[in-house]
């Protein structure tokens, strides 16, 4: 019965990752971009042909947020990933796996998942018009957990919700009570989903209160839009807070554009720079050719403009 309630209370997603010109990759890393699944930000990656084995291509399911997370960290995961058949489904390769993910252990997954004749096979069906597909499906239980300081205790319990981040308490205490649909909104889920929830909207909250005007450059909106996206997939009620959100997506463009307008002036005075450089050398030369032509005047006007040209006689 146990073991049954812990498999309802994951939350599970799932993420495709197209991989086109896949016989033009080297055999290097290579990183899907971004997704965020139960609440957490993940990405697969792929080393084509193979990461320290032959004729295998290596995958694996990685945090991609790891250098952001607190020390201490754990994420617990199942999840499966999938070379796709795109000419039989059922002949899709699927590998599953579980792993407690941490700072020192960022990813997790397969050194030999298929072999690269079987995957290159044109008449096999895993490339298709040089289209690779790769799936994860991502199953969390408890999500990110901060290893608990008996001292400082940095987890403490929210609400009878969950166990989240101290600091971001003060935040979500403070909406809470101004929107109590927030708390309403969630009744009905489960502790986990919960748990992951409220750490989405503490830390989106946390980021807003500890981040200044003038500390918004472009790592820095970049990182807002991340946190929203992750928060937005809780569908909490944010209409109060979408406006302001708004406002530091208008700064984020702002930035941008300020960051482009930056890069032009100095593209232009090192232009002006260079050109001036050019113009000086060009006056250098000028002068000496001002020297060289009154001198070429003042010996020309010694010549006798009377004399005959004449010819030379043997």
């Amino acid at each position: 019965m146990k073991e049954e309630e812990e498999e309802e209370d994951l939350v599970c997603g799932t993420f495709t990752w197209r991989i086109d010109n896949f016989s033009t990759l080297n055999n290097l890393v290579h990183y899907s971009d971004v997704f965020v699944i139960c609440g957490y930000k993940w990405h697969i990656l792929i080393y084509p042909k193979g990461n320290n084995v032959v004729d295998y291509c290596s995958v694996y399911l990685e945090v991609a947020d790891a250098s952001t997370l607190p020390s201490g960290w754990t994420r617990y995961a199942k999840f499966s990933l999938t070379v796709v058949n795109q000419l039989d489904s059922k002949k899709s390769i699927t590998r599953d796996c579980e792993h407690d993910f941490k700072e020192n252990d960022i990813n997790w997954g397969f050194p030999s998942f298929i072999l690269l004749s079987e995957l290159c096979h044109h008449d096999k069906g895993y490339l298709v018009n040089d289209l690779c597909v790769v799936e994860v499906k991502v199953s969390v239980r408890n999500g990110i957990k901060i290893l608990e300081d008996q001292e400082t205790g940095v987890l403490i319990d929210f609400r009878g919700l969950g166990r989240l981040e101290k600091t971001f308490v003060p935040f979500l205490e403070e909406v809470c009570s101004s929107y109590p649909s927030l708390l309403e909104c969630h009744k009905k889920r489960s502790r986990t989903f919960t748990q992951c929830a409220f750490t989405a909207l503490g830390r989106f909250l946390h980021f807003l209160k500890t981040t200044k005007v003038r500390d918004m450059n472009r790592d820095a909106c970049k990182r807002a839009q991340l946190l929203w996206e992750e928060l937005e997939t809780f569908k909490f009620d944010l209409a109060w807070l979408e406006p302001h959100v708004q406002l530091v997506f208008v700064m984020k463009k702002r930035a941008g554009r300020v960051n482009r307008l930056r890069e032009d002036v100095e593209i232009l005075e090192n232009e002006i720079k260079r050109r001036r450089d050019v113009l000086a050398a060009a006056e250098v030369d000028l002068e000496a050719a001002k020297r060289d032509l009154a001198k070429a005047e003042e010996e020309f006007k010694k010549i006798d403009m009377d004399t005959k040209l004449g010819y030379p006689l043997p």
